[in-house]
């Protein structure tokens, strides 16, 4: 699977993950709230991994 197909569906599930728990916890506001609010959860794990990496490769490439 390519690395952005991987991402997109960490996302939804993701996504899914936290639609279910915001409505355990009796905070739900509707699919876009949670959406974006995953979305952003997402770009953070993301963005952390791709800097590991770039810095690994650095590392490696020295």
């Amino acid at each position: 699977m390519a690395k952005p197909v991987r991402w997109l569906v960490i996302w939804v599930a993701f996504t899914i993950f936290m639609r279910f728990v915001t409505g355990f916890a009796g905070i739900y506001r509707g699919w876009v709230n949670t959406a974006v609010t995953s979305a952003a959860v997402v770009a953070v794990w993301f963005l952390g991994s791709w800097w590991r990496s770039r810095k690994e490769r650095k590392v490696v490439a020295s």
